[in-house]
């Protein structure tokens, strides 16, 4: 209402509600759009047209995602912020706090990108730790209480959910088949801790909504978003639920309790 004007759209996980919402957004021409998670930009770079200038945020690999070939060369109308998580740091708390540990299991989307990469990525980060990963496939939300319950009867001795726009919804009976099991639940996001969790290391996303802010308003001061690399958040933090780790009878080095 007095530097610029605001309007949010929110097409609550359906593909063809965002589909809907892309339509609008190119026919208003707006000045900027900011787009959050890997879907959302997908659907941007294919329906909001070349000419609308875009700014992201949420989005694991936007390189994977389609908008260019590396952080400095990438399409000419956007640029923004990637969320990758801090893998590498989990699997080294997982292995310091559960010194017999391994394998850890996950639930990813096979139809979304940035959940298969996630996957990919802390396989690799955890296998130098060694721990393998156990990763089991979810394609709808209904199968996410069936598939949590199925991934607890493997032979894991932990879980660590990896953060996608399927199992977020459904994370509390993901974290709740896993206590019915005695499993401790480790996270990359930070609303996931009351939900059974125990420790959680990630890159926060209110930062990095911030960073892409600071991307947003060079825009719109006039800079061309092609002349601006895209670039992961430098934010990271670490929760410990300290009741959950006694129960669990987890190592606690200084590195997880300081």
């Amino acid at each position: 209402g007095r530097d610029y004007e605001l309007k949010v759209y929110n097409a609550q996980g359906d593909m063809s509600t965002l589909a809907s919402i892309m339509t609008a957004i190119k026919s208003d021409h707006p000045d900027l759009l900011m787009v959050i998670s890997t879907p959302t930009l997908q659907a941007a770079l294919r329906q909001a047209g070349a000419e609308t200038k875009i700014v992201f945020t949420g989005v694991g690999d936007a390189v994977q995602a389609g908008a260019g070939k590396s952080e400095t060369e990438h399409l000419p109308n956007v640029t923004g912020i990637t969320t990758r998580s801090p893998f590498d740091g989990m699997a080294r708390i997982i292995r310091e706090t559960l010194p017999r540990v391994r394998a850890v299991g996950t639930l990813f989307t096979p139809a979304e990108i940035n959940s298969v990469l996630y996957k990919d990525w802390f396989k690799e980060a955890l296998a130098k730790q060694g721990i393998e990963l156990v990763a089991l496939p979810v394609t709808s939300s209904a199968e996410v209480a069936q598939s949590a319950a199925e991934l607890c009867t493997q032979d894991i001795q932990a879980l660590a959910q990896i953060v996608d726009n399927l199992t977020r919804p459904g994370f509390a009976l993901i974290a709740r088949k896993a206590a019915e099991n005695n499993l401790p639940v480790y996270v990359f996001e930070s609303s996931q801790m009351g939900d059974n969790s125990v420790i959680y290391v990630a890159r926060d996303y209110y930062d990095a909504g911030l960073e892409a802010a600071q991307k947003a308003v060079r825009v719109l001061r006039g800079e061309r978003p092609g002349d601006i690399p895209f670039s992961n958040t430098q934010s990271e933090r670490l929760l410990l639920n300290y009741q959950l780790a006694q129960k669990y009878r987890l190592t606690l080095p200084e590195s997880v309790t300081a």
